[in-house]
Parts: structure tokens; sequence; C-alpha cells
């Protein structure tokens, strides 16, 4: 069925792909990322610990970097 072609020499390739891989891959990072975030505001915040709140924000700079949000 690929590639299609509506007009001479006017072709579309990958326009129907939906790749559910890296839908689903996506759905999972940003479902880690909205726990990670509860966490932080939460847990992180209210324990007091400077170190522990730091480790948090770099871990959520990472994650954010490979999610690619950042």
């Amino acid at each position: 069925m690929f590639p299609y072609s509506d007009n001479p020499d006017a072709y579309w390739t990958g326009y129907f792909t939906s790749r559910p891989n890296d839908k689903e891959m996506t759905r999972k990072g940003s479902h880690f990322t909205h726990a990670e975030n509860q966490l932080l505001s939460t847990g992180l915040w209210t324990s007091g610990n400077e170190e522990l709140v730091q480790e948090g924000i770099e871990a959520k700079s990472l994650l954010l970097d490979v999610m690619g949000i950042n």
C-alpha cells in the first residue's frame, strides 16, 4: 500500500503509520514524569533533607531530558 501517490511525482510515505511502540513509550514516560512530580512536591519538599531534594531535582531533570521536554 505504500508509498501513496496522489499526483504524478508526488508521493506520501509514512503518513499513515501510527508507530504504536513510540506512542506507548511516550505514554509510559509521561506517567512516570507525572508520578515523579507528585513525589517531589509532596514527599521530598516536606522531608527537609537538602541532599534528597537535590537528588530528586537532578532525577527530574534527567527524566525531562530523556522525554525531550526540557
